[in-house]
């Protein structure tokens, strides 16, 4: 865990998507409100001047995108990533990055995925796009390892998010591992971060609140049922991940949270079906992603916890 400030340059393009900006800035700058500054964040452009977002924000540049002076590097994505693709001014800083040695990072939200890609900083890594450009990421892109089902991942100093909001979770997850867990958490609520739903804010607090838990042991069983939510878990084989006892971890996993381990799974399984649906991709999608073991076991929970069926979310939230 590194307690130092990091700067981060925020690049500006026009067409960005305005929330693979605001997203991610927001939660990084949050981070400072309790006390010492733990991000300095700047918005540069290829030329230093304005740029014009997707829905006609203007967004004014602080200076001229450079390899110097900054440690982390933000590429959102958007319309405009097309063009971007063609633009060798940002091409080449990109591709400039790593030789800057040290500890430097790049994050890519959403399709700035593919700017990364087209810059040559994706080879041979595992990264993932928003769904949408799934099909140009693996045509234009075949040296990367897409797994566009994928919130986010990080591979060593490489960061990349899927679609639009996910860029908030990627953030959340640096937060985490620069700042620990208490800091990543008091974030998440000020965001209130949770799914396009009707149900109250609240309603998936209580995965936050497992998912940042202090507890090593627990901590240990929520990784590892979030890396494999589809495996055949019983309260058993959660006990020896954990390595408790049963009851030992039904006690104390419920006094974290609130929710026995159990029922934790399925809560986190509904959260990830219902963030797939949300963002418009197919059902089968979700019970792939999700780690349910057919639909019906996925219907079940969606009218348990969510008080409708999966049809009814995904013709009601789905971004489409």
């Amino acid at each position: 865990m590194d307690n130092t400030l990091r700067l981060i340059d925020i690049l500006l393009f026009d067409g960005l998507n305005i929330l693979d900006v605001a997203g991610p800035v927001q939660a990084f700058s949050s981070s400072n409100a309790d006390g010492p500054e733990r991000y300095r964040l700047r918005f540069v452009s290829a030329d230093g001047k304005g740029v014009l977002s997707s829905c006609g924000l203007k967004l004014q540049a602080d200076a001229r995108a450079t390899l110097d002076g900054t440690q982390d590097l933000l590429v959102p994505g958007g319309q405009g990533v097309d063009r971007a693709l063609q633009d060798t001014r940002i091409l080449d800083i990109l591709a400039g990055w790593p030789s800057k040695g040290g500890n430097r990072r790049v994050l890519s939200i959403c399709s700035g995925a593919l700017i990364l890609a087209s810059a040559g900083l994706l080879k041979g890594k595992n990264a993932t796009t928003h769904w949408r450009r799934a099909a140009q990421a693996h045509q234009q892109f075949p040296e990367v390892h897409w797994a566009t089902e994928a919130l986010y991942h990080i591979d060593g100093n490489v960061m990349t998010s899927a679609g639009v909001a996910s860029g908030i979770d990627l953030a959340l997850e640096i937060i985490r591992r620069d700042h620990g867990n208490a800091v990543a958490l008091s974030v998440a609520r000020e965001l209130v971060v949770y799914l396009k739903r009707s149900g109250g804010q609240n309603q998936f607090t209580d995965l936050l609140e497992a998912q940042f838990s202090s507890d090593r042991e627990l901590g240990r069983l929520v990784d590892a049922l979030q890396d494999n939510p589809g495996a055949d878990w019983t309260l058993e084989t959660m006990a020896d991940t954990a390595g408790l006892t049963p009851r030992t971890l039904s006690r104390r996993f419920s006094a974290s949270s609130g929710l026995t381990p159990v029922k934790y799974l399925e809560r986190y399984r509904l959260k990830r079906a219902a963030d797939v649906l949300a963002g418009g991709a197919p059902v089968g999608s979700a019970i792939r992603v999700s780690g349910f073991s057919d639909f019906q076991q996925m219907q079940r929970a969606f009218k348990r916890h969510l008080n409708t069926t999966v049809g009814e979310y995904r013709d009601k939230f789905a971004d489409t």
